[in-house]
């Protein structure tokens, strides 16, 4: 792997991660890693976050592992995170021998965070390409391979095919294998003449067959006792490293993809799969990341009005109605919202100076805003909207107004239009005024 190759998003990707403590690997587990830099016995914050600006360092300036172990390692040292420890395992309150640093760890926590690092550039940048449908395996220049790591070498599949969510590289610690972004006219070349391979035995290089079907693949089941879950594993992958890092940060076509599989080889089981998703603590501290992301944009006056989260979901009572209105949202059930809304003048001005505009908590409590409360359909304006109304006390209530007509350029799923309180006590046009309008509307859920 170029290491020194490394681009923007690599970068971005391990700055943005919030430090983690753990006593185990287990506790900080599959697509968790996507926010949290977590190294497995490191409970201290500020051993943490050296060894992570250290990563970060690596990274950026394409320093060699020899380098980055002679500026952390002191360090590590003088603040007692060396060699072997007696440790109390908080989960169990057992005390146990805990291996802490050594060259060893922190050849892996090297190696593992520059290649997640990496493939996370990669696979952004092969998604923003139009030019680029598909994605190669391909092994790294280890002596030795896994076996299963083998059977994917020059395997070239669509870039948004599943199979990309489990067998994503790196797929275990020291795993050096890596991915290609492929043209359409490559693929055909390389399906009539073979990849070139250097063989270091012959030093010649030869040219393989590559692969355009998966291999059939095998699993095994494997239990993480300090989460408490149950998962089926590919064959060939670690334990930890069953998810893309790839998509982190790519939440929305993540979730799209998920919904559409639900709904076409589950349907009975839609809202099944929604409320698991609700009750996601990955999207729910990614959504509070974006929030907070939002108000920092507000100071600095850095937005990016293309920043879009996921909040919530259209249900199968709400998509069965809508299709009696004539609106299709077969693979636009997500509700997103832009960090537009949120910087909106209205919410800092007019909003406020009368009392009724969300706090900052509000956005962030979105997604259960969403999921519980009475929805009734509002068509009295160009706008189709779905009134989400959400009692807060006796006389307050949050009207969330989604927009399922949402023209919105980049994503065109349903978003919200607006989000504001309505104050019942008070007799004007945002308090009983407005509630007794909405209160006329037909009630869906």
């Amino acid at each position: 792997m170029a290491e020194r190759l490394i681009p923007r998003q690599a970068l971005e990707y391990i700055k943005n991660k919030k430090l983690r403590p753990a006593f185990s690997y287990k506790d900080v587990w599959n697509e968790e890693h996507a926010a949290a830099f977590t190294v497995a016995k490191t409970m201290q914050i500020d051993v943490l976050s050296d060894i992570k600006k250290a990563v970060e360092k690596a990274i950026e300036n394409g320093t060699t592992f020899e380098q980055f172990k002679k500026e952390l390692k002191p360090a590590l040292m003088q603040k007692g995170w060396w060699g072997n420890k007696e440790m109390s395992d908080p989960l169990t309150g057992e005390t146990v021998t805990a291996q802490l640093g050594s060259d060893r760890r922190l050849k892996t926590i090297y190696s593992t965070n520059l290649r997640s690092a990496y493939q996370k550039g990669q696979y952004d940048r092969t998604m923003e390409s139009d030019l680029h449908p598909y994605l190669m395996y391909r092994i790294g220049p280890s002596l030795r391979h896994r076996e299963q790591h083998l059977r994917w070498n020059n395997l070239i599949r669509p870039k948004d095919d599943p199979i990309w969510n489990s067998i994503f590289p790196p797929n275990g610690y020291g795993c050096k294998c890596y991915t290609v972004a492929v043209t359409e006219a490559r693929k055909q070349k390389y399906e009539r003449d073979g990849v070139p391979a250097y063989n270091p035995d012959t030093r010649k290089t030869v040219r393989l067959p590559v692969q355009t079907e998966a291999p059939k693949p095998s699993y095994r089941s494997y239990f993480n006792e300090r989460k408490g879950t149950l998962e089926r594993i590919p064959e060939g992958i670690t334990p930890g490293f069953n998810w893309n890092q790839g998509q982190s940060g790519r939440t929305i076509p993540v979730l799209q993809e998920c919904l559409k599989k639900a709904q076409n080889e589950m349907p009975e089981a839609v809202d099944s799969v929604i409320r698991t998703l609700q009750n996601s603590t990955i999207y729910r501290d990614q959504l509070s990341d974006f929030v907070d992301q939002a108000y920092k944009h507000k100071i600095d006056g850095k937005a990016n009005y293309k920043n879009t989260a996921p909040v919530g979901f259209l249900d199968k009572k709400l998509t069965e109605f809508l299709k009696t209105e004539g609106i299709e949202t077969s693979g636009r059930n997500l509700i997103v919202l832009e960090e537009r809304l949120i910087l909106n003048g209205k919410y800092s001005g007019r909003h406020t100076d009368d009392g009724n505009a969300p706090i900052q908590q509000d956005w962030k409590n979105l997604m259960d805003y969403l999921a519980d409360s009475p929805v009734y359909w509002d068509s009295r304006q160009k706008k189709k909207n779905l009134l989400f109304l959400k009692k807060i006390t006796e006389s307050r209530y949050l009207k969330i107004a989604v927009d399922v007509l949402s023209t919105e350029r980049y994503l065109k799923l349903p978003k919200v239009d607006t989000m504001y309180y309505l104050n019942i006590a008070t007799e004007n046009e945002i308090g009983i005024s407005e509630y007794n309008e909405i209160m006329k509307l037909k009630k869906i859920r």
